[in-house]
């Protein structure tokens, strides 16, 4: 097969951002060797691939994912994952990182975020191109250049990547999304499995099956597992007690939720927000 980049790879780097609101911190390219072993990059910012050619996985809070060529894949911030070329198959892709204050908005609208990360497209030149350009315009020094380049970029997703993939889900996909958006706008509310598939337009019997082809868990399950995520954010960044927080993220009973966070996490919420605070006076 004939190489598709010059060098098997090429990253650039901008740690002098111009602003705040959105900055371009990194872009690269890579055509990966067969036997490449899986990557793990413990991140404080976005970083979108676009598979260009080839094949990979994309693992991430342990679900693995297959990438074809098309694909988009997106690591967000602070997020535990890993991934590698299909030995047989390997891919090539080309990527850009990107921070700021409207970063996690922007890329939103794009069908991007911490639950949804990766966007089923075709091998697509018009977005091989934007994605080369911002390379090209940052290695020249040309910053504004290269941060205008990557908003067109972001909005050719938007508007012909997101959209097109909405339009194309399934019947079952769409009621498995309305679902998630809700427990997503009410999980520190006293809602119900019941509440759910009424929200949704299904069944309880149909809801079990849809999380359970999209994400190996009952809707219980996932509800009790988002819940003890969000407690986590309250416990680093809040000075509500441990009662509170129980109820802040919809558990109506605390010493069950100090149970169920124990049993799930391997410590209990007083000795997470505890170690929090040994690192943060240490630092």
């Amino acid at each position: 097969m004939a190489k598709l980049f010059e060098k098997e790879i090429g990253i650039l780097i901008d740690d002098e951002p111009i602003g705040n609101e959105l900055q371009l911190y990194e872009c690269g390219f890579e055509e990966c060797r067969p036997t490449k072993p899986y990557e793990f990059i413990p991140i404080d910012y976005w970083v979108l691939h676009y598979c260009i050619d080839g094949e990979g996985y994309f693992q991430i809070r342990d679900k693995q994912n297959h990438i074809h060529p098309g694909d988009l894949f997106m690591i967000p911030p602070h997020t535990k994952n890993k991934y590698f070329p299909m030995p047989s198959n390997p891919w090539s892709y080309r990527w850009i990182g990107i921070k700021g204050t409207l970063a996690k908005r922007i890329l939103h609208t794009c069908g991007l975020s911490s639950e949804h990360y990766i966007l089923h497209h075709k091998v697509d030149s018009r977005l091989e191109h934007l994605f080369e350009t911002v390379y090209d315009d940052l290695k020249s020094q040309h910053k504004l250049k290269a941060l205008g380049v990557t908003i067109q970029l972001l909005d050719y997703i938007q508007h012909n990547v997101y959209n097109n993939e909405k339009d194309e889900l399934t019947s079952s996909e769409l009621y498995f999304n309305q679902a998630i958006h809700f427990i997503h706008k009410n999980y520190f509310n006293n809602i119900s499995i019941a509440d759910i598939a009424t929200a949704a337009n299904i069944d309880r019997t149909y809801m079990y099956k849809l999380f359970q082809k999209y994400t190996k868990q009952s809707p219980s399950q996932y509800l009790q597992q988002y819940r003890l995520e969000k407690a986590n954010i309250l416990l680093r960044k809040s000075p509500l007690n441990i009662t509170d927080v129980s109820y802040a993220v919809g558990f109506q009973n605390p010493p069950y939720f100090t149970k169920l966070y124990t049993q799930y996490w391997g410590i209990t919420p007083s000795e997470y927000r505890k170690g929090f605070l040994l690192q943060d006076n240490n630092d």
